[in-house]
């Protein structure tokens, strides 16, 4: 009941006066602690082993979203000429127009001013150059090359001037009005392409990481029951929302057909495959390329944006993400240097033979390298699906700490602190910890842990055991054996006699 009392005598516990039992040696050796059971006691137990393996971990995470417009499609008409509005052809937001069409006719004076200057040029048999900039001035006032053209061919002047859509797409806001007067740079139309749109999908912080750039996503909407639309994730948002506390992730759809409309809500699906590293893996194609300013544009080779005119970049996929890269070299240890074999305080090293200040378990000493070398690292396994994983059954959670119980041999444990990557079905990804080939106790780790505990090992709520550290003696080395604890005197209660039967 209270392991940290330990005596050289058989007798009573000075604490719960139960009688004491014998007790082996816990935490003073310079080894990972070791506890060994019967054969009955793991029957009576039933505790289980299993073998640590290499596997692919999938995850199919579900979430939803909302259809959105394509942000890198829109497109806003602005006049750059103050005016006013003759007539409208386009009266109505929701219509469909294509690259070329008309949108209004207005009455521009600085146009009607730019329209005689080039005719004066003409009639006076002005240089080319002149008449160039004059033709240049009314297209940057917005005028199509062949509407300059037919000015330049008829020499007559036209007080209306007809506006025609630079792009393609539907008209989701108008700014115009018959006879409505207009400044320069006021927006007249918004357009939207919906040959592609955006599903605003929602993820919660815990399952960011099963999400990646170039994913493939499975989305459902109620408007077309059975009917599954596909989609690749463009990036994710570098923001958590205040109110929501997830995290937006644009999904680039084609919709050619236009059956996605912006405002409907929609379910999705994305299959991830876990990396090494507890990053999810792209699922796109070997060999892709994209922009980094347009993550939307994807190739199946090299060559520039069609937006920007940036280099195109390659994808690291799962299988192509395996490049190596050189690491600076490991600064050189003091010689000699020791470190708990606990790793109670990670790997922090000491410069003398001392014992752990948190578990006081004798350091061991770490050997240094012989010199100084380039090491050359993968980021990731030869195959990159192919990751350490444990069971989950086997992982003792006290959420500050994960532990396993390794069986070393037949009946006997150590345990082992593991960094563990995210949950998939009914294993952790194991970060670091174990080793492939290794056999852990996947049912009963809580008896054993128990025992750990009782015996004054280190356990999963007390890292550093139940064992008091040895007494030092003055004159001479720290003694290794057991402290020795006198126990106090049990006063009777009131009203007793003292005795004992």
């Amino acid at each position: 009941m209270h392991p940290q009392v330990r005596l050289d005598r058989p007798g009573d516990c000075p604490i719960c006066e139960m009688p004491l039992i014998p007790a082996s040696s816990a935490g003073t050796s310079g080894e990972a602690p070791m506890l060994r059971l019967s054969d009955h006691a793991l029957a009576m137990a039933s505790v289980e082993t299993a073998e640590v393996k290499r596997r692919v971990l999938n995850h199919e995470l579900r979430t939803v979203g909302r259809i959105e417009f394509n942000e890198s499609s829109l497109a806003t008409i602005a006049p750059r000429f103050d005016g006013y509005t003759q007539r409208l052809f386009v009266s109505v937001t929701g219509v469909t127009l294509r690259k070329g069409d008309h949108l209004a006719e207005v009455y521009s004076p600085e146009v009607l001013l730019a329209q005689k200057e080039l005719l004066l040029l003409l009639d006076g048999g002005a240089s080319t150059s002149m008449v160039d900039l004059a033709r240049r001035r009314l297209a940057l006032l917005g005028l199509t090359e062949a509407q300059v053209q037919a000015l330049a061919e008829r020499k007559e002047l036209t007080d209306h001037v007809t506006l025609y859509s630079p792009v393609g797409g539907t008209v989701i806001e108008k700014g115009l009005v018959d006879g409505a007067a207009f400044k320069a740079g006021d927006v007249l139309y918004r357009i939207a392409d919906l040959d592609t749109v955006w599903a605003q999908l929602e993820v919660f912080e815990p399952d960011l990481p099963w999400v990646a750039f170039g994913q493939s996503v499975r989305l459902t909407t109620e408007s077309y029951p059975g009917r599954i639309f596909d989609g690749r994730v463009s990036f994710v948002r570098p923001s958590v929302g205040d109110t929501t506390r997830t995290i937006s992730v644009p999904v680039v759809i084609e919709n050619s057909d236009h059956a996605l409309l912006p405002g409907m809500f929609v379910s999705a699906t994305i299959n991830a495959t876990l990396r090494a590293d507890g990053h999810a893996a792209s699922t796109q194609p070997n060999g892709q390329y994209s922009c980094y300013m347009h993550p939307q544009i994807s190739a199946v080779g090299p060559g520039e944006c069609p937006k920007c005119g940036m280099p195109l970049e390659l994808i690291h996929t799962t299988a192509s993400a395996s490049h190596h890269h050189t690491t600076a070299p490991p600064e050189p240890l003091r010689s000699p240097s020791y470190v708990c074999p606990m790793r109670c305080e990670g790997e922090k090293h000491y410069p003398d033979l001392i014992r752990c200040p948190v578990c006081k378990m004798k350091l061991v000493q770490v050997e240094a390298p012989s010199a100084p070398e380039t090491v050359v690292t993968s980021d990731v396994p030869e195959d990159a699906n192919d990751v350490v994983a444990v069971p989950a059954t086997a992982v003792l959670d006290s959420g500050a700490r994960h532990i396993v119980y390794v069986q070393k041999k037949p009946g006997l444990f150590e345990p082992r602190e593991l960094t563990l990557g995210p949950k998939a079905g009914e294993y952790f990804l194991v970060i670091s910890g174990l080793s492939p080939g290794e056999r852990v106790a996947i049912r009963g780790g809580f008896f054993i842990d128990s025992q750990f505990q009782i015996t004054g090992h280190p356990s999963l709520l007390y890292p550093g055991g139940l064992v008091e550290p040895p007494v030092h003696a003055h004159g001479g080395t720290a003694s290794t054996a057991a402290p020795q604890i006198t126990p106090s005197p049990v006063v009777p209660p009131a009203g007793s006699s003292g005795h004992k039967h």
